[in-house]
């Protein structure tokens, strides 16, 4: 049974109180930076069944950076909350070692009470991440494979599930498998230039306030089936989407570029737009020494299709859903 099957609701008899005191060691979410740990507490509900908890930052140079009116918990924070979340799981109770990589093949989100995720704007925003693990696949004691449920609860209204599909491979799995797919040893983040491919696009367009935390640049418009056109050019110095130094295009960063992309292709005013939806796979490593294009075609509806393509083949596909949000009377306060 999949937790978005599961009625049991975060605060039953069986389900613990949460802490928000304190962040869970660095170690365990894979961050050098404490500042970029969000998760606080976790604890065990059952044999597949999980709860962490998870505070949102107030003034997060990236994660805070949005203009949408009225202000929302970033969706991208939500993800990474997830992220966060699930690690911690796989550390604490599936046996994962602190060395092992992690390597998503597919994350499907979607936010089905937007407005539950309104800031408080007074006080940093607390959630907790539930979780449900499925399909666990393992050689001998240690896990190979698993897909894990998430629901966010956000002041006790469930506001939306997340569903990661995730590999675990040791140490020298990962150097092996990097070196057969890509047939040479890959540079490190830290390695390459810091400056800019291109021209980003006005943050304000892609609804961001700083254009470091942009990650396209050199936009077109085609036309017809293709209603826009971009390069990838995701910071390598970013503090957030390169916390430590890695050797390809992290899960996030993609994510935030499908996200940039979807909000442009749906036109202005950005700041009155959220991305509600995210269906990701994710099929290659995006490598760091080679141009990726992101092509956005409509998909129906409030929904489109963002393409990751280097070096001919596609690299990630991703679907995403951007609503608009209602305006806030002019002279009703934002709270965020």
């Amino acid at each position: 049974m999949t937790l978005a099957e599961q009625e049991r609701p975060v605060g039953t008899a069986d389900a613990p109180e949460l802490a928000y005191q304190r962040s869970m060691d660095r170690v365990l979410v894979h961050r050098r930076a404490v500042m970029e740990v969000f998760v606080t507490d976790a604890a065990r509900l059952g044999e597949d069944r999980f709860v962490v908890a998870v505070q949102a930052p107030r003034a997060h140079s990236y994660y805070n950076d949005h203009t949408q009116r009225p202000s929302l918990i970033d969706p991208l924070f939500l993800l990474e909350a997830a992220r966060q979340a699930v690690t911690v799981v796989a550390h604490q109770w599936l046996g994962v070692s602190y060395d092992t990589s992690f390597l998503i093949s597919d994350w499907t989100t979607e936010f089905t009470h937007v407005p539950a995720l309104r800031t408080r704007g007074d006080a940093p925003d607390e959630l907790v991440v539930e979780i449900g693990t499925r399909d666990l696949k393992r050689r001998g004691s240690r896990l190979l494979a698993a897909t894990l449920d998430c629901a966010f609860v956000v002041g006790g209204q469930r506001a939306g599930t997340s569903v990661i599909v995730a590999g675990y491979l040791s140490r020298d799995g990962y150097g092996a498998h990097r070196a057969k797919t890509r047939g040479s040893e890959p540079p490190l983040s830290s390695e390459r230039p810091a400056g800019r491919a291109g021209t980003p696009v006005p943050p304000a367009l892609v609804g961001r306030e700083r254009t470091e935390n942009v990650v396209l640049v050199d936009v077109e418009r085609p036309g017809g089936p293709v209603a826009l056109r971009a390069v990838l050019d995701v910071p390598v110095r970013h503090p957030a989407m390169y916390d430590h130094p890695l050797d390809h295009v992290p899960a996030m960063a993609l994510m935030e570029a499908a996200r940039q992309a979807a909000v442009l292709a749906a036109g202005e005013p950005a700041e009155e737009r959220y991305a509600y939806a995210f269906g990701a796979t994710f099929t290659r490593f995006v490598e760091l020494d080679s141009p990726v294009t992101v092509t956005v075609s409509p998909a129906g509806g409030e929904r489109c299709t963002v393409d990751f393509e280097q070096d001919g083949a596609s690299v990630c596909t991703a679907e995403v859903g951007v609503t608009r949000l209602p305006a806030p009377p002019a002279h009703a306060p934002d709270g965020g």
